[in-house]
């Protein structure tokens, strides 16, 4: 949490935790990690002073973020005026939406894909198309298909960004979300979109609804990383008008939108005003909202050492189904690797709790 707090009060410019400073390479390796905001807390200064191994290191992976977004940033258009020409209103969401006009430092926020919304009917028109432009299909579930421009799908490096890990193309059948075992539907996709010059965009405030509804998923996953709370920041210094941000969530699951309005605001207090927190707060159902306001913001923090507990996913499902995805889930054993250094970085805080 020093780490995000640093970083939000030198938006803010205000002083923040000079402790980082100090901090060893692993600690700054397993902070960077969880949270996505190396590059941006090295653009801020946040490491000047510290020693000259993590200096390096936040050379380094701002380096490797900028360069990465660069080449995310030349494959977009190609990706989308590819659906363009088939006639498919594909859309450009999270990352690949915010690293044009939002973010004042594009080449600060990390990016794991391009993560494309279309209509459902279109999904598998989308995917053969990308398909035969090039771009292989590596995996497809019930909420996305996954096409690789670079990499080969394995694990990336265990310590920071790498340009060179893989360069997903997500292809989403509409705004859909992967809670426990289950999917959460947003909003229409060709409702809130208008016609922009590369094809199709979000509005600005759907843009900023599914923004807040993908970090709301990270939360009741608990696997937020803070780079998404900074995504919010970024969109509400463009003079957000938070009324209409509002009349796009209410038509929205409560699933995706009120944890995500939460964690902002216990991230970056006075960002969201208290009416629609409170409105959104609301309509989530009660188990959710209860446990929800007993948490703490560092307790759902990404930490894969860690998995939730069935009384924490269970009290986020609304219907009998749900329930069984859930049950069915937490049963399977979890896999893949835990980075040592996100894991060394997580027994550390949980000791200082």
């Amino acid at each position: 949490m020093a780490l995000i707090g640093a970083t939000v009060s030198a938006l803010r410019g205000q002083p923040g935790p000079a402790m980082i400073g100090d901090w060893p390479l692993a600690d700054v390796q397993g902070a960077g990690l969880a949270t996505g905001l190396t590059a941006l807390a090295g653009r801020l200064g946040l490491f000047d002073d510290a020693s000259p191994e993590v200096r390096a290191f936040v050379s380094e992976q701002r380096a490797q973020v900028a360069s990465r977004v660069d080449r995310f940033r030349r494959l977009t258009p190609q990706v989308l005026s590819a659906l363009g020409d088939a006639a498919i209103p594909a859309v450009a969401v999270k990352g690949a939406r915010l690293i044009d006009g939002v973010w004042p430092w594009p080449e600060c926020r990390p990016m794991s894909d391009i993560d494309l919304l279309v209509p459902p009917r279109y999904r598998a028109q989308a995917s053969a198309v990308l398909a035969r432009s090039g771009w292989a299909t590596h995996s497809t579930t019930t909420y996305e298909d996954t096409m690789l421009a670079w990499g080969d799908g394995a694990p990336g490096r265990l310590d920071g960004e790498s340009v060179e890990h893989n360069g997903r193309i997500e292809v989403h059948p509409g705004w859909i979300e992967f809670l426990h075992g289950y999917t959460v539907t947003g909003f229409d996709v060709e409702r809130h979109s208008v016609v922009a010059a590369q094809g199709r965009a979000l509005t600005r405030e759907a843009v900023a609804a599914h923004v807040i509804g993908h970090l709301a998923s990270t939360v009741v996953r608990a696997e937020v990383r803070a780079v998404n709370a900074i995504d919010v920041w970024f969109l509400a210094g463009f003079e957000l008008d938070w009324g209409a941000v509002a009349g796009v969530m209410s038509t929205v699951d409560p699933r995706l939108t009120a944890a995500g309005l939460w964690v902002v605001d216990q991230l970056i207090p006075d960002l969201v005003p208290p009416i629609v927190l409170e409105s959104e707060l609301r309509r989530l159902p009660r188990r959710g909202r209860d446990r929800l306001l007993r948490t703490r913001a560092l307790d759902v923090m990404r930490d894969p050492s860690q998995r939730t507990t069935v009384a924490w996913r269970l009290a986020f499902t609304t219907t009998r189904s749900e329930r069984v995805a859930v049950v069915r889930q937490m049963v399977r054993r979890p896999g893949g690797r835990t980075p040592a250094a996100v894991r060394a970085w997580w027994t550390r805080q949980a000791a200082r709790r």
